[in-house]
C-alpha cells in the first residue's frame, strides 16, 4: 500500500511538473514570432538563425508540445482501458509525430547546440535513443507483448521529458550562479536524459523483484 502511494504521488508531481514548464514554454512563444535575439533562448543567434536551423527550430516548436502532451493521455492506464481505440490512435499520432518532426528536428538543431559539440553530441544520441525506444515500442505493440510495449513506451516517454529536466538543471545552474554557464549546460545536457533513464531502469527491476504479499485475510 505504501508503495502504490507513494508511485501515485510521484506519477502526480511529474505530471504537474511537466505541465508546468509546457506552460513556460508555451509563455516565450511571443519572442519566436517574430525572433527576439534578446530572449533567453535566441540571445546571440543572429548569424546562426537561418537556413535549415530555422526551419527545423520552427517545426520543434509546434511539435514537441505535441508529444508531451499526447504522451501524458497515453500514459493514463484509465484511458488505456476504457478507451483502448482512442489509445491506440493516439499512439500512431504519437509515434508520427516524434519521428517524422520532433526527432528530425532535434538532431539538425544539435548542429548549433549552445555548449558546442559535446552538448550536440548528447542531443544527437539523445534523439537517436528516443527513436529506437518508440519503434521497439511499435513493434511489440504489433506483437501483442503488451507489457514490453509499455516498457519501452515508457522510456520513450521518459528520454522525452529530458526537455523538462534540462531546463530544470539549468534554471538550478542559473539560480546558484555558475562560472561557467557553457560548461554547466553541456553537463545538464547529457544529465537531463542519462539520470532519467537510470533511475527508471532501477526502478523497473526493482518493482520486478518486488516480493509478492499475500494479502491477511485474518484468521477463521
Amino acid at each position: 500500500m505504501r508503495y502504490r502511494v507513494l508511485t501515485t504521488v510521484l506519477r502526480w508531481l511529474a505530471v504537474v511538473l511537466i505541465l508546468r514548464v509546457l506552460v513556460a514554454i508555451l509563455t516565450n512563444y511571443p519572442d519566436y514570432f517574430p525572433p527576439n535575439f534578446d530572449s533567453l533562448f535566441l540571445q546571440g543567434r543572429e548569424l546562426t538563425f537561418a537556413g535549415s536551423y530555422r526551419v527545423a527550430f520552427y517545426v520543434h516548436l509546434f511539435s514537441a508540445p505535441v508529444v508531451l502532451l499526447i504522451g501524458l493521455v497515453l500514459l493514463s492506464g484509465r484511458v488505456r482501458r476504457r478507451y483502448g481505440s482512442l489509445h491506440r490512435r493516439l499512439g500512431w499520432v504519437q509515434v508520427v509525430v516524434l519521428l517524422v518532426f520532433v526527432l528530425p528536428s532535434a538532431a539538425v538543431m544539435s548542429r548549433r547546440a549552445f555548449g558546442g559539440w559535446p552538448a550536440g553530441l548528447s542531443f544527437l544520441l539523445l534523439s537517436a535513443a528516443t527513436a529506437g525506444c518508440a519503434v521497439a515500442g511499435v513493434v511489440q505493440a504489433r506483437r501483442r507483448r503488451y507489457d514490453r510495449h509499455r516498457r519501452w513506451m515508457l522510456r520513450c516517454y521518459v528520454l522525452l521529458c529530458s526537455a523538462v529536466t534540462l531546463r530544470l538543471i539549468s534554471g538550478a545552474a542559473g539560480l546558484v550562479g555558475v562560472p561557467n554557464p557553457e560548461g554547466a549546460y553541456i553537463v545538464a545536457a547529457w544529465s537531463s536524459w542519462l539520470l532519467p533513464l537510470a533511475g527508471y531502469e532501477i526502478a523497473e527491476r526493482l518493482s520486478a523483484h518486488r516480493p509478492f504479499r499475500r494479502p491477511d485475510l485474518g484468521s477463521s
